[in-house]
């Protein structure tokens, strides 16, 4: 099928709005993950930073190049393969040497472990320390104790969640992932690039993108509404700006120890 190497992709699956919208969702929204904002505030200098821009660019278009056409040309190969998903596993296991075959079914499988364990621990540390430490135990009563527990709870919980989820894995785990990073970009961004670049931005503001953000996408994600034929990443992203900026200017302006952190 010639369409599996068009952009529109098999049966014309993709619009053309719903594909300017990836360039929100994959690109620019990227910086609002938490993730990798705390990776990009550990750069030694702007010359790491530029050289970093320069790699990262040649190593993510081998990637994304070598990935996609392989899932697209790898059907000559293995046709009839039930789940897109398998299709990387098996391409590996039919073409590589068995020894090789190990080598790039570990390395992903390694990289998956690693993001997972750390996106845990994050989630359980906001949960513990920000959410649980600064509103419902102010005091900090028998911290030394209580603390290891709860997060150790809270880790078992969030991944026995996990677990029972994975039990029924959507048709292709990529729209499960890409709901994710909508998710966490609809939340984070704004107040993450507002916070740090306009002095006149404050929690109330912030909250209310957050809110807002997410509910829009959340609503426009779960009735497969395309406004315009856009992603929901889009709508929910411009909202949540148009929020964060009224409420900013609505209500009280950062203290001056704050406004001069921006001078």
């Amino acid at each position: 099928d010639p369409k599996l190497v068009s952009p529109q992709g098999a049966g014309d699956m993709l619009t053309q709005p719903f594909m300017l919208s990836f360039w929100i969702l994959v690109c620019v929204g990227v910086v609002g993950l938490p993730h990798s904002a705390l990776r990009c505030f550990g750069y030694r200098d702007s010359k790491a930073l530029h050289r970093g821009i320069l790699i990262g660019t040649v190593v993510s278009a081998l990637l994304m190049f070598g990935m996609h056409l392989a899932g697209a040309l790898g059907r000559a190969i293995l046709p009839g393969m039930d789940s897109p998903d398998k299709i990387m596993p098996s391409l590996m296991m039919e073409v590589l040497p068995p020894w090789l075959a190990g080598v790039f079914l570990a390395a992903p499988m390694a990289a998956i472990m690693s993001t997972i364990d750390s996106q845990l621990i994050q989630a359980s540390a906001t949960l513990v320390k920000d959410l649980y430490l600064n509103y419902l135990n102010p005091q900090q009563e028998k911290l030394e104790v209580r603390i290891p527990r709860l997060s150790l709870l809270c880790t078992l919980i969030l991944g026995t969640l996990v677990l029972l989820a994975a039990l029924q894995p959507p048709e292709m785990i990529i729209w499960l992932n890409l709901l994710a990073f909508g998710g966490l970009q609809a939340v984070f961004l704004w107040p993450l690039v507002l916070g740090l670049y306009w002095s006149r931005a404050n929690g109330p503001g912030a909250l209310a993108s957050m809110v807002s953000g997410i509910v829009s996408y959340g609503v426009l994600s779960q009735w497969e509404i395309k406004l315009a034929g856009l992603h929901a990443i889009v709508p929910s992203l411009a909202l949540a700006l148009v929020i964060f900026v009224v409420v900013s200017l609505l209500t009280a302006a950062p203290e001056r120890e704050v406004r001069a952190l921006f001078e």
